[in-house]
């Protein structure tokens, strides 16, 4: 097989020839830059947007309960509503009074209309439910609201959960099994579900026609089981959703999953139930219920706290510091709320996270049944508002870490200027010392003519004046930093202290020790004989003699003596931290 050349094939064509051929391509493309953005990110805007904006077009009156049909609105810069998955939630932004708050709620619409720009939700009034009263009550077609995109795991994961799928629900926690039976049914899921659905009266059930319309059209996937506590009734199941009951609908051959949404009350009743039954934790789902109720099981917290009133210092990230009252009772989420604050909150039963934040200062309770905070957050002091409850005054950082103090520009200026004059005082002293020990140690006979302490404080007094001129003058902090900068240096690094002590070392050495040679030369000159005068080299020749002698020893002593005492000055003016930088938090690295 003969080998073949490639380089024959290639092109005669020179560089040159391809830099104008590609400045040919540039001159005639377009001035503006071209715009695109990657397919990932697109599609994660789209399933995980911060905000959506919806309007009511239709609402179901159900007696004590209304289902809401909220469609995308035209604000919407996507024009769609986030996909979800069944069993999800999403929370809606309210505003009630002077409270900012939210409230989950679980969609009860199939995923398919969620293409179509519409959800659904089921909202239950409450007898003391402070949103779902007023959302029953002021809500009207058209009302315009924020949501957040749909979240939480309470959804059916085939490599984890059985194919057989019991819910048990009570109430409006009927929601989320609905959507579930909407995706069964058009093909979206792929799971048997038998739904438990407790009420106390057959006028309680919530949607039993849709319910009972979704099990004919699941072709048997989907199965209703309604259960009265209050009524017995041919066609129904009598008493409350207990283990004896769910086992009477078990085959022993299957396996089966059980996903719990209802009340808090319920949640701890099913509990036991479930735990009769000798079922591994996997296959156990409980929602998330909701705000929690301090109950007897929190009765040693409640009699110790039960009617105190704390205040509670709130520090959010726009900056602003606001002291609120918070009941021992109450969660922080719900103070803030209260106050006007609007804080972050999903779910509101410490499953999400979404709320996160720190606790600086005070003691708080957390009930077990909703401590869902990882180690690392216990350890580091991060806590969950919406499940939190105050025992003492406290400082919460909301959406941010403990705030760096800031230093105003002309305070840090200010500090800036103080720590150059501090150390060019130091660094001039030492060399004027310096200059003077040279002095005599060259010239014995100098002492002959002025004594040695005037001969020291005279040196001193010359350099230290020079000194402070220069700090008021010469910007050689700046110089440092910004030398140290360019090496990538930051404090408390030695490297950093290198860089950013030459300038202050350097320049404060070229200069002093120049001015201080001269007086030493001028001095010596002046006191001299006329004729041992006549004897020396002019002038000129004298001073750059002397300043040679004293600027090698001068300068190492100075740059010593910057690395060695700019971090104590530092942080005697104000501007802590290891190394010698001045006014680091002025130039932009806090």
């Amino acid at each position: 097989m003969t080998k073949k050349d490639y380089l024959k094939d290639l092109p005669d064509i020179t560089v040159d020839d391809i830099v104008k051929d590609r400045n040919k391509i540039i001159n005639e493309a377009s001035e503006s830059f071209p715009k695109f953005e990657y397919n990932a990110n697109v599609l994660a805007k789209e399933l995980h947007p911060k905000v959506q904006y919806v309007k009511i077009t239709d609402i179901e009156d159900l007696d004590d309960a209304k289902i809401y049909t909220l469609e995308v609105d035209k604000k919407n810069a996507s024009g769609k509503l986030a996909y979800f998955r069944a069993g999800q939630y999403i929370s809606i932004s309210l505003k009630i009074g002077d409270s900012i708050l939210t409230r989950p709620y679980s969609l009860c619409s199939s995923p398919k209309e969620a293409l179509e720009g519409r959800y659904k939700i089921l909202v239950k009034k409450m007898v003391d439910g402070f949103a779902s009263i007023y959302i029953n009550e002021e809500f009207k077609v058209g009302t315009e609201l924020e949501i957040s995109a749909p979240s939480g795991f309470f959804v059916y994961e085939a490599i984890r959960d059985a194919k057989n799928v019991f819910g048990l629900a009570g109430g409006s926690g009927i929601a989320p099994f609905i959507s579930m039976a909407e995706a069964i049914c058009d093909g979206t899921e792929d799971f048997n579900l038998t739904i438990f659905y407790g009420s106390r009266k057959e006028e309680n059930i919530l949607c039993k026609d849709r319910l009972d319309e979704l099990e004919k059209r699941s072709n048997g996937k989907v199965k209703v089981i309604y259960v009265l506590s209050h009524e017995e009734k041919e066609g129904y199941e009598h008493g409350f959703i207990s283990a004896e009951l769910i086992s009477k609908y078990q085959n022993d051959t299957n396996k089966y999953s059980y996903f719990v949404c209802g009340c808090q009350p319920m949640y701890d009743y099913l509990e036991e139930e479930l735990q009769k039954l000798n079922i591994a934790k996997k296959f156990i789902r409980m929602d998330a219920y909701g705000e929690y109720r301090l109950t007897e099981r929190d009765n040693d917290f409640v009699n110790g706290f039960g009617d105190k009133t704390f205040n509670i210092t709130v520090i959010t990230n726009d900056g602003k510091e606001r002291v609120i009252p918070a009941k021992s009772t109450e969660t922080l989420l719900v103070a803030m709320e209260r106050a006007g604050i609007k804080a972050p909150s999903k779910c509101r039963s410490g499953e999400c996270g979404f709320c996160r934040s720190k606790l600086a200062t005070g003691e708080v309770y957390t009930p077990e049944k909703v401590e869902r905070r990882r180690q690392y957050d216990k350890v580091k002091g991060y806590v969950h508002p919406c499940c939190t409850y105050p025992k003492s005054d406290c400082r919460i950082l909301v959406n941010c870490e403990e705030p760096i103090i800031e230093r105003k520009v002309k305070d840090m200026k200010k500090k800036e200027r103080t720590m150059n004059l501090v150390m060019s005082i130091l660094i001039s002293a030492a060399m004027g010392a310096l200059a003077a020990f040279l002095v005599m140690k060259g010239n014995p006979d100098a002492t002959k003519t002025t004594p040695v302490p005037v001969m020291y404080i005279s040196n001193i007094l010359i350099s230290v004046t020079v000194g402070i001129i220069i700090a008021l003058i010469l910007p050689l902090g700046k110089l440092g930093r910004m030398l140290a900068s360019k090496a990538n240096a930051k404090p408390p690094a030695m490297k950093f202290t290198l860089l950013n002590s030459l300038p202050i070392s350097v320049g404060n050495t070229l200069i002093v020790s120049f001015v201080v040679s001269f007086f030493g030369v001028f001095m010596a000159r002046s006191k001299a004989p006329e004729s041992a005068v006549a004897d020396m080299p002019p002038l000129p020749i004298m001073w750059i003699a002397n300043w040679g002698k004293l600027l090698i020893p001068t300068l190492i002593l100075s740059y010593l003596i910057s690395v060695l005492l700019s971090p104590f000055v530092s942080q005697a003016v104000g501007l802590t931290g290891a190394g010698a930088e001045v006014g680091r938090a002025a130039s932009g690295e806090e």
